[in-house]
């Protein structure tokens, strides 16, 4: 081969290897700013009270003063199940800190009771349709609130939420 020939196999070679770099730079950057979430002012929490698998009728109002995660979901949601193990090991880390609400969109209270016990949920799951007040908005399964002690939302997420990027927006608020 001649040096010319070689030469120019090295730029091509070269320019593929910055094309590539570059691509997983734009990659970890889009996923850093879809997973990572924003602490910002978004507004009022929302007011609805549900149905919570215990009977009682619970919402974001009745935990005014703490720091509350609200996490919309189905048992049937890829992503939601994914979720799970993270909201269940964050709930106990920032028990008495930080109350954490499921709301099932599911039809079927068997089945959210049936997902409760095996993934050992240890916070309130509410099902059904609002008692009272307006749902939050959540068109794409999971979408999950974080709501500061004043009653603010101050992170909405939609799609998976890994437990990593929630714990220090929850140690963050926690101290607030």
């Amino acid at each position: 081969m001649s040096r010319r020939r070689w030469r120019d196999r090295t730029r091509a070679g070269r320019a593929w290897i910055v094309a590539e770099w570059v691509l997983v730079v734009a990659v970890v950057a889009f996923a850093a700013h879809r997973l990572v979430p924003r602490l910002g002012d978004l507004g009022p929490a929302p007011d609805a009270r549900y149905r919570a698998l215990d009977g009682q009728t619970l919402g974001p109002p009745d935990f005014r003063g703490q720091v509350v995660v609200l996490n919309v979901w189905a048992t049937w949601c890829p992503p939601c199940v994914v979720e799970t193990p993270g909201f269940v090991d964050l709930s106990r880390e920032f028990a008495g800190r930080v109350q954490f609400l499921g709301v099932s969109a599911d039809d079927d209270p068997a089945a959210v009771r049936a997902f409760v016990a095996r993934h050992g949920v240890p916070y309130p799951v509410l099902v059904g349709p609002p008692v009272t007040g307006t749902p939050p908005p959540a068109d794409v399964l999971p979408t999950t609130l974080v709501i500061d002690r004043l009653g603010r939302v101050r992170v909405r997420h939609e799609g998976l939420l890994v437990e990593p990027a929630l714990r220090r927006v929850l140690r963050r608020l926690a101290r607030e």
